[in-house]
């Protein structure tokens, strides 16, 4: 698909393969030419001040909500991450503190003060509260840390310009969430079965004027077929010039259905408040413009030829950036069985809305010094929410289970620990979940989803 930013870097290919005497063929050079070329900064302080905003909405939208509290200082133990044990939630009243000032370093960035410290600063504060709980994830989590980083290490405006690849950096940040979560819908649930499509939307019938639609065959195989070829072409429709404005009025349309269908917290308003990045670097002086009625705004029609120097440091931490975004969605084809069953490779990867689950989770616990055996429900170590996760996800039952165990060592008692799991997975009946034969509290908490869970059982 033909794109303006293609154009352009296809021009300063051909032009710097002449200079080198190597014809047409793309060189580190050009690309190089092409990624300090001087463009309008106004797209990217867009991006900055609307990321800012949303930072001080949802930072104010958790305390008030009383999350604090419920999510980090009231639950008694937290599902952390393997390797991050070591993280715990600070005590009152310094948890608030702590969202106070992730709000604050959010209205910095937003107006513009020492941007890029501020949005590493909270990169750091944003990373330590998510890795209080894993039972807390989510991928908008993920996305907004990623672009916190983005911002903190792309060149910022120097007279109003910026280098090329600092919108680069933007796009590719919010484009990477489209394409991954468009690929990992290319499966037989999504396209051949309308799974998990079709519970969700027969869960919701008693929605006016369009529930009893939402009861149709047609309509679940409508919304998951459209939302794949959504995710997965959506991105050349933004950078094509000639499709853009109505590939946004698509992201908006297609985002406004999804919060009001699912309600999947702030993640609808994040991609649509960032996505105008993808329009051209002088988008908001012409928006202004046409509010204000003006026939001429400060852009000039042809751009400087200076270039920006860009620092290797800098160049580094963004070919880092990018390895991390491509690298990380793609782990799960190295592990075993149907990862969609099994979770393994589900964090960072972008699998956004691929199943639905129901489970059962509880443990027997064995002392084999007496070979007493006890049953152990999840709730004695677990807060309810806690619980909710811990039953249709593997890895959060596994640390349950390193939960009891470690709750008797402290009573001088060392444990197995076999759990009775059952899922019903995608529309499918249910079946056992983890091999009541693993002691889980033998496995490393970072052992992969193949050493307990079992294999699916055929549809």
């Amino acid at each position: 698909m033909p794109t303006a930013t293609a154009d352009r870097l296809a021009t300063e290919t051909e032009s710097a393969g002449r200079v080198s005497g190597r014809g047409l063929v793309p060189t580190l050079h050009a690309v190089r030419t092409a990624a300090r070329r001087s463009v309008d900064a106004r797209s990217t302080v867009a991006f900055r001040v609307a990321f800012g905003a949303l930072i001080v909405y949802s930072t104010v939208r958790f305390v008030a909500r009383g999350w604090v509290d419920e999510f980090y200082l009231r639950p008694e133990h937290h599902l952390t991450y393997p390797a991050f044990g070591w993280v715990h939630p600070l005590p009152a009243p310094w948890m608030y503190v702590h969202m106070g000032l992730l709000g604050a370093l959010g209205v910095a960035i937003a107006v513009g003060f020492r941007p890029r410290i501020s949005a590493a600063l909270f990169a750091l504060g944003f990373a330590y509260v998510e890795l209080i709980d894993a039972a807390l994830y989510l991928n908008h989590y993920w996305f907004v840390t990623l672009a916190a980083v983005a911002l903190a290490i792309v060149p910022g405006p120097a007279g109003g310009r910026v280098p090329a690849v600092t919108v680069w950096v933007l796009r590719g940040q919010v484009a990477v969430v489209y394409v991954f979560a468009g690929i990992a819908k290319l499966n037989t649930d999504w396209l051949l079965h309308a799974q998990p499509m079709s519970s969700w939307l027969t869960a919701r019938t008693d929605r006016p004027l369009i529930g009893p639609l939402l009861d149709e065959p047609a309509v679940w195989f409508t919304f998951s077929w459209f939302g794949a070829a959504f995710d997965l072409t959506i991105v050349g429709w933004l950078l094509w010039r000639r499709s853009r404005p109505i590939a946004y009025v698509a992201v908006v349309v297609f985002h406004v259905a999804t919060a009001m269908l699912f309600q999947i917290g702030v993640f609808p308003w994040v991609m649509i408040a960032l996505t105008p990045i993808f329009f051209s670097p002088d988008w908001p002086g012409r928006v202004w413009a046409m509010l204000s009625r003006r026939d001429r705004f400060s852009v000039p029609t042809t751009e400087p030829v200076r270039a920006h120097r860009i620092a290797p440091p800098t160049m580094a931490a963004i070919a880092l950036l990018v390895a991390v975004n491509v690298v990380l969605p793609l782990r799960h084809y190295a592990a075993e069985g149907n990862v969609r069953f099994n979770d393994d490779g589900y964090y960072l990867s972008w699998r956004v809305m691929l199943t639905e689950r129901s489970g059962f989770l509880e443990f027997t616990a064995r002392d084999p010094a007496t070979d007493e055996t006890w049953v152990v429900r999840p709730d004695s170590v677990l807060a309810d929410w806690q619980v909710a996760q811990a039953v249709q996800r593997p890895d959060l039952a596994l640390s349950t289970a390193h939960l009891v165990a470690e709750q008797h060592a402290g009573q001088g008692r060392v444990i197995e620990v076999y759990a009775n799991s059952w899922v019903a997975f995608n529309g499918r009946p249910r079946q056992r979940w983890i091999d009541p034969d693993v002691d889980l509290a033998a496995l490393d908490r970072s052992s992969p989803a193949s050493e307990y869970v079992l294999a699916e059982s055929e549809p």
